[in-house]
């Protein structure tokens, strides 16, 4: 009995394996390149936006505020990623990555500034940026995806 191995050409296997592993990234980048539907930018952005206005809030509501928002901002993310058939599929716009990386450290910071007691004249600015880093990350996946 001759085994598989011993009737396989190493060329021919090779370069099958070279085109089934660029067919499986194509595909993979297919996926992450879905375009999302245009109005979940803007909701997105919103509630990032209202997440970082949280602090202003008395400390009994900061916490029943922020973690509902948290799992709208998901849940939303999540169905429509159902939707589309990629509900975990992150972007391969490294545009939209990074501006999503800078609109979370904007987010961070405003709770961060929170619970050391700043000025509430700092929160609207926060929130400002966290809509304005998103948004341009999002003009950056939509333009990459149509």
């Amino acid at each position: 009995m001759v085994s598989t191995m011993e009737t396989i050409d190493g060329t021919v296997g090779r370069d099958k394996a070279a085109a089934d592993l660029a067919a499986v990234a194509a595909a993979q980048r297919a996926v992450r390149d879905q375009p999302w539907p245009i109005w979940l930018y803007p909701a997105n952005a919103v509630l990032l936006a209202t997440m970082a206005l949280t602090p202003m809030l008395s400390d009994a509501m900061k916490l029943m505020t922020c973690l509902p928002l948290a799992a709208v901002v998901f849940g939303l993310n999540y169905w429509v990623g159902l939707r589309i058939g990629t509900p975990f599929a992150l972007p391969t716009s490294r545009g939209f990555l990074t501006a999503v990386v800078i609109a979370g450290l904007i987010l961070i910071a405003a709770v961060l500034a929170g619970s050391l007691g700043a000025p509430n004249g700092i929160f609207p600015l926060l929130a400002v940026g966290v809509a304005v880093s998103y948004g341009i990350g999002s003009i950056l996946h939509y333009r990459s995806t149509h």
